[in-house]
């Protein structure tokens, strides 16, 4: 399996090496940034992504590369500041950044990326895990831009997806960002040879809304332990089926 979704997997002795990325631009305090938002807040939200993308797959992140679009002093700083207080967010603290910025140009954007790499032995591995009936249950809502600023602190956070990536009866868990959640969905559906039947507890609108950085986590549940899944997280609605094509 090279690419899935938006990780990259490589065979390894003994496992798979994973990597994520994502990037922001336009989001900091500069002259032309689209959206006023302290650079710290923009890498957060950056790492944030890419991080979720990783641990939802079940491997573990091994290493975390930032490639800033600004100037060391003193914006570069304040990325990394961003970068250092999400890992610790994400317990992972441990993990040493190495990176770049632009010291040859006078930058008039912000820009942050991050690549994270990750290992996981096949049998940890949560992708292209559907193999039964399922139901795919969604945490969160679709946000994006200032709505995210207004509303971080109600987005799926690190310890909900490591709490469901160790559940038995969750068989993939997906983050949600720029592509919706019908996208995501149906991607799901069709890595796994399923159709996705809709329950249409949200509008096309709020199914094709961005999910910004990854406001929204798609969980596919065993159908058999459905119930057991709802008293345990209450939280969780419904947003349809996975059905193989001829079921």
């Amino acid at each position: 399996m090279p690419q899935v979704r938006d990780l990259s997997v490589i065979d390894v002795p003994g496992g798979c090496v994973l990597t994520s990325c994502d990037i922001s631009a336009g989001f900091g305090e500069k002259v032309h940034d689209g959206l006023r938002v302290a650079p710290e807040v923009t890498a957060r939200l950056t790492l944030r992504v890419a991080l979720l993308e990783m641990l939802a797959s079940g491997a573990v992140v091994v290493a975390v590369s930032d490639v800033i679009g600004a100037e060391m002093e003193p914006t570069g700083k304040r990325v990394i500041a961003g970068l250092k207080d999400e890992l610790f967010k994400a317990d992972l603290g441990h993990i040493e950044l190495n990176g770049s910025t632009e010291e040859n140009m006078n930058v008039t954007q912000t820009s942050v990326g991050v690549l994270v790499t990750g290992f996981a032995t096949k049998a940890a591995l949560k992708l292209i895990n559907v193999h039964e009936a399922a139901v795919l249950f969604v945490f969160g809502e679709p946000i994006v831009g200032a709505e995210v600023l207004q509303r971080m602190m109600e987005m799926p956070d690190y310890p909900l997806v490591k709490q469901l990536v160790s559940d038995s009866r969750v068989l993939e868990v997906v983050p949600v960002g720029s592509k919706g959640m019908a996208y995501e969905a149906n991607t799901l559906a069709r890595l796994n040879d399923c159709v996705f039947e809709a329950s249409g507890v949200f509008n096309e609108a709020t199914m094709n809304k961005t999910a910004g950085p990854a406001s929204v986590i798609l969980v596919a549940v065993k159908a058999s332990e459905v119930k057991a899944f709802e008293q345990n997280f209450p939280a969780a609605k419904c947003l349809g089926e996975l059905r193989n094509y001829h079921g």
